[in-house]
């Protein structure tokens, strides 16, 4: 076997950084361009880099405010594939927050997808959106995922998620391809990811709709496989 000092391999390591990050600036150029086109590759190329692309994170939040709807767009998913391990964070979450209000549905899809793949640092983040009867249910159905994926830590939402659980959901968009039962199945499915034994608005809310006759079977199952989470198994039916 050929033996590589360990100087030509630092030497490797070193110019292959410099390569990357010189590519990284080369896009986020791109980023500004006057031609949509590339615009849109840019962002592209950005987010199957992912984690290496952190760079570009400050030209990608200024992006989410681009005249063109797919730019936005994948400019959001860039930053969800970036994650969390930045520096800058807070100012990713900030700006994908307000991205979750852009006049386009796929946008404020790509941001809350990207809030939910950043997880814990967005916590507060999606509890909001989740709150929000005015953001329209496929996004609020998202939020209540990603408090779910985010676990325990998110337990300061189980008031919110229980209410939603409960049929509180007080939807105002005009427009829903989603039912509100459909914020329910997944406020549920959260609650047995977050709550804890002690939490009873959590228990009840999902007694409440686990038991007895539901036209909704998706919802009860969901609530019940929350109280096996949560309890470690199903509460006997109370006696009629």
């Amino acid at each position: 076997m050929r033996f590589i000092p360990a100087t030509v391999l630092s030497l490797s390591i070193l110019g292959f950084v410099y390569a990357q990050d010189a590519a990284i600036r080369d896009l986020m150029n791109k980023l500004a361009s006057k031609e949509t086109a590339v615009r849109r590759q840019a962002a592209t190329e950005l987010a199957d880099l992912g984690p290496d692309a952190s760079l570009a994170a400050p030209a990608l939040r200024k992006a989410l405010r681009d005249s063109d709807t797919y730019v936005r767009r994948f400019s959001a998913q860039a930053l969800g594939k970036i994650g969390a391990q930045t520096k800058d964070v807070k100012d990713t979450v900030s700006t994908l927050a307000l991205a979750m209000n852009d006049g386009q549905k796929e946008v404020q899809l790509a941001a809350v997808e990207s809030l939910v793949a950043i997880g814990l640092p967005a916590l507060d983040a999606l509890l909001s959106a989740l709150k929000d009867p005015t953001k329209i249910p496929q996004v609020r159905k998202k939020a209540a995922q990603g408090l779910g994926k985010i676990g325990p830590q998110a337990r300061g939402a189980v008031p919110v998620l229980s209410e939603l659980v409960t049929g509180k959901t007080n939807t105002k968009t005009k427009k829903k391809d989603l039912s509100d039962d459909d914020i329910r199945i997944d406020a549920a499915a959260a609650l047995g990811k977050v709550a804890k034994k002690e939490d009873s608005v959590a228990l009840e809310a999902l007694k409440s709709v686990s038991e007895g006759k539901q036209k909704n079977k998706t919802l009860q199952k969901a609530a019940q496989e929350s109280l096996r989470e949560i309890n470690g198994t199903l509460p006997k039916k109370k006696n009629k």
